[in-house]
């Protein structure tokens, strides 16, 4: 046997050493994570929900929950789009960093240093997102489909992004001012137009509005806001600056005036929306 044939006959066992150890490592840390989630203590999402703020703030990713409250500060973007997600399921936001773009590998391997648990239902059994079990409504990545297949004459989303328009989809804003969540606002976009207009949190010196029942002093004031969402339905997005002047959109209830209804802020939080750009796409 030449010294070629020995060396090749060396490089193929080595190789194939390495693919076994592969193998069995891969095997053995899936068995685990398995186990590993069976050790993390069972936590419900009533528990959950207690954590929803900067002083504790959890998340489940995945039927996993994690404690990221001390990572808040460094995090690249504003503190309110971490708060958005605390106390709830957030796989849906980690997979969609931007419409279709998940969250990078990196940032997975830092979220294991805030594991504190695995998210359960109310029999104790492992609880499963919609967005992990129901289909993706953001783009598809598959380049065999004709929209990913149409060419830049043809592309009308491409346009409009180069024009400045906004495109149609879903799209999500906040106001905040001395670090409080005041307003987050939900709304689809459809050729121009405004729908499924809704608040997310609507909140003033630690009054949640959307708490409130009829009958509170500030139930009217919800009113008014509700009023909005009705009124801006179907509307084209332009027509959020008569909120400006906000008599023109609600009734004056019981006495409370425009400047109690505090528009300028929902304007703000729609357009942070814009600013941000798709949430997910129709």
């Amino acid at each position: 046997m030449t010294l070629n044939k020995i060396a090749y006959s060396a490089f193929i066992a080595f190789m194939a050493s390495l693919f076994t150890m592969v193998s069995v490592n891969a095997l053995s840390s899936g068995e685990r994570d398995e186990a590993a989630d069976d050790e993390l203590d069972a936590i419900t999402l009533d528990e959950l929900a207690e954590h929803d703020g900067a002083e504790s703030c959890w998340k489940a990713i995945h039927g996993r929950v994690y404690d990221v409250t001390d990572y808040i500060p460094d995090h690249p973007t504003d503190e309110e789009i971490m708060l958005e997600w605390c106390g709830r399921e957030a796989t849906e936001g980690w997979d969609n960093k931007r419409p279709g773009v998940p969250h990078s590998p990196r940032a997975d391997g830092m979220l294991e240093e805030y594991l504190v648990g695995r998210l359960v239902d109310e029999e104790g059994e492992p609880f499963e997102s919609e967005a992990a079990t129901e289909p993706s409504d953001t783009v598809s990545q598959d380049t065999d489909t004709d929209e990913a297949r149409l060419s830049p004459v043809d592309d009308e989303r491409l346009h409009r992004a180069l024009l400045g328009l906004p495109l149609d989809g879903r799209y999500r804003g906040v106001f905040s001012d001395g670090g409080e969540m005041q307003v987050n606002v939900q709304f689809d976009l459809r050729d121009g137009r405004l729908s499924n207009v809704s608040y997310r949190h609507l909140a003033y010196r630690g009054v949640d509005y959307l708490a409130l029942e009829e009958g509170d002093e500030l139930y009217p004031v919800m009113v008014q806001h509700q009023q909005i969402t009705e009124r801006l339905e179907g509307e084209p997005v332009t027509r959020v600056f008569a909120l400006y002047e906000p008599e023109r959109m609600v009734d004056d209830i019981d006495g409370y005036s425009g400047a109690t209804l505090r528009g300028n802020k929902v304007i703000s939080a729609i357009r942070d929306a814009l600013n941000r750009g798709v949430y997910s796409w129709p």
